[in-house]
C-alpha cells in the first residue's frame, strides 16, 4: 500500500496492463480453440474436436502457401524499397534549400491519406482505359498497360501504391534522427577529405543505424497486415496473383464460412510473422534497443 501512496499513478495503470495482458491471452487461446476444432457456417453438423487437421490441411494447401509466399514476396520489396527511399529523400531534405518548408509538408501528406482513399486513388490512376498513368505512358509513344489485370504486373502496381503511401513514415523517421546528429562530425570527416558518398555510409548511417531498424520493424509488420490496398485495388486478382495470406483467410471466413480454418490460417500467418521479427530484431537491431 505504501508503495502505491508513493506512486498514486501505479493504481491507475497496473490493473489496465494486467487487464489488457489477460485479454490478449484469452483471444489467444479462443483463437488456438477455434483452430482445433471443425466450425463451418455451412456445416449443419455439430462443432467436433479436430486437433492439427486444420493445420495439415494448411501445409498441403497449394493456393495457402502461394498467398504465403506472395505475402513474403510483399514484405520484403517493401520494407527493403522504402527504407532505402526513405533515407535518401530525408538526406535531400536535410539540405538547404528555397521551399524546403513546403516541400517537407507536402512529402508527408500520402502518409495522413486513408488506406481506402489511397487504393481507390491509385486505382484510377491504374485504370487500363482511362487512367493517367496510361495517358502519361502515350504521350512518350508507350502503348497502354493493363496494370490492375495483368497477372504479371498486379502486385507490383500495388506495391507501387504502398510505396508511395508509407515511405514517408521512414522519411519522417530519418529527418528526426538526422536534425540531432551532431553537425561537427560531418564537418570534421569533410574537412578530412572524405567524399559525401563515404560521408554518409560511415558517419550518417551508423547514426541512422537505430533509427532505421526500428522503421523496417514497424514496415515489416505494417505490410504483413496489408489488407485494404489489396482489397480496394484487386481483391486478390487477377488469378489470384495478388491474393495475400490476409486476403485468403477474409476469403475463406467470410465466402466459405469455414471459420476454423480461417482462424488456422490467421493463427499460422502470426506465427511465421513473429518468429521472422525475432529474427529480424536479433540481427538488425542494436544491442541497446533489444
Amino acid at each position: 500500500m505504501n508503495r502505491f501512496l508513493r506512486n498514486p499513478t501505479r493504481m491507475f495503470y497496473q490493473p489496465i496492463i494486467g487487464f489488457l495482458a489477460f485479454a490478449g491471452l484469452a483471444l489467444i487461446l479462443y483463437a488456438i480453440w477455434l483452430c482445433l476444432h471443425n466450425i463451418s457456417l455451412m456445416n449443419a453438423k455439430p462443432m467436433q474436436f479436430v486437433g492439427l487437421n486444420n493445420f495439415q490441411r494448411l501445409a498441403t494447401d497449394w493456393r495457402g502457401l502461394q498467398a504465403l509466399g506472395r505475402t513474403i514476396l510483399f514484405v520484403v520489396l517493401a520494407t527493403t524499397i522504402e527504407i532505402g527511399l526513405g533515407i535518401a529523400i530525408a538526406l535531400f531534405l536535410d539540405q538547404e534549400f528555397r521551399g524546403k518548408k513546403f516541400v517537407r509538408a507536402v512529402i508527408l501528406v500520402p502518409m495522413i491519406m486513408t488506406p481506402v482513399i489511397a487504393g481507390l486513388t491509385w486505382r484510377f490512376l491504374f485504370n487500363a482505359q482511362s487512367g493517367m498513368i496510361n495517358y502519361w505512358l502515350s504521350t512518350v509513344g508507350i502503348a497502354p498497360i493493363d496494370w490492375l489485370g495483368n497477372p504479371n504486373v498486379a502486385l507490383y502496381t500495388v506495391l507501387v501504391a504502398d510505396i508511395w503511401q508509407w515511405t514517408p513514415f521512414v522519411v519522417l523517421l530519418a529527418m528526426a534522427t538526422l536534425e540531432n546528429i551532431p553537425k561537427d562530425m560531418v564537418e570534421a570527416a569533410r574537412m578530412d577529405g572524405a567524399s559525401e558518398l563515404r560521408v554518409v555510409w560511415h558517419v550518417i548511417l551508423p547514426m541512422l543505424r537505430r533509427t532505421l531498424a526500428i522503421a523496417a520493424l514497424i514496415r515489416a509488420i505494417d505490410s504483413v497486415k496489408a489488407f485494404d490496398l489489396f482489397y480496394i485495388m484487386t481483391k486478390g486478382g487477377p488469378a489470384l496473383s495478388t491474393e495475400t495470406q490476409n486476403l485468403y483467410g477474409y476469403t475463406v471466413a467470410f465466402t466459405n464460412f469455414d471459420i476454423s480454418y480461417a482462424m488456422t490460417i490467421a493463427l499460422f500467418l502470426t506465427i511465421v510473422t513473429n518468429m521472422a521479427l525475432l529474427v529480424l530484431n536479433r540481427f538488425a537491431m542494436p544491442k541497446g534497443v533489444r
